[in-house]
């Protein structure tokens, strides 16, 4: 099986406007939220493990550590947000 995994950035939750697999070759998609990009990236993975089933997941073979996407702890919601209780999060996809 075939994934994409994009990483969007930081967006306020309430304007993020969300990942589908129109015109993309792709059947399912699913977006993870955290603090940094790696905890985004680790809700997404979960969400696919939630979606599919264990063969299925399993098949995808999602790096533990994607290299070349950009999902490193350096990318995070500035700590001055996260304390002004903002609802800014940062957004990883995986379409598959």
């Amino acid at each position: 099986m075939k994934y994409e995994i994009i990483n969007h950035g930081m967006d306020n939750s309430q304007y993020f406007q969300g990942c589908g697999t129109a015109f993309s070759g792709f059947n399912s998609c699913v977006t993870g939220c955290g603090s940094d990009a790696v905890e985004a990236y680790e809700d997404a993975v979960d969400q696919v493990w939630q979606t599919c089933t264990t063969k299925d997941a399993g098949a995808l073979k999602l790096p533990t550590r994607p290299r070349g996407y950009g999902i490193t702890r350096r990318d995070r919601v500035p700590a001055r947000l996260m304390d002004q209780d903002s609802d800014m999060y940062w957004y990883v996809s995986i379409r598959f």
